[in-house]
């Protein structure tokens, strides 16, 4: 299995689940974009203008994230990290909003990993930033 993951940078299985998410993330960016999987929610919301923006951010953030993981460069990841939570965060009020007006249940899991993406960018930042994962430190 080590094999397969030989260009990724140590340690490789953290970092094989983060560019996991990264290619997530840019995928949900790119359906945003699109507008094919454009929540009724957002839509309704914040308009597609801004959903294609949003989109457009994540899929910068996580593409740029996703290559500094592959080639090691942390200070990028930094970067990344930074554009990737600003692009969750603008999902956040509209989330709140809809969640709090209770149309559907469904809404909650939605705003739930809104908020959990949004730690997660925090908590990948904050090992980057305490030299856990920065080989240089």
């Amino acid at each position: 299995m080590r094999r397969i993951f030989h260009w990724i940078k140590q340690p490789w299985v953290i970092n094989a689940a983060q560019i996991l998410q990264y290619i997530v993330g840019v995928l949900a960016g790119l359906m945003a974009v699109t507008g094919t999987a454009s929540p009724q929610f957002m839509t309704s919301t914040i308009g597609p203008t801004i959903i294609s923006i949003v989109g457009s951010v994540l899929m910068v953030g996580c593409g740029t994230g996703a290559y500094a993981v592959v080639r090691g460069y942390w200070w990028l990841e930094r970067i990344a990290l930074w554009i990737t939570g600003i692009g969750f965060t603008a999902l956040l009020p509209a989330a709140i909003f809809y969640s709090l007006r209770g149309r559907t249940s469904a809404i909650w899991l939605v705003l739930i990993l809104v908020i959990w993406a949004i730690c997660d960018c925090f908590k990948r930042y904050r090992r980057i930033d305490w030299a856990y994962l920065d080989p240089a430190k």
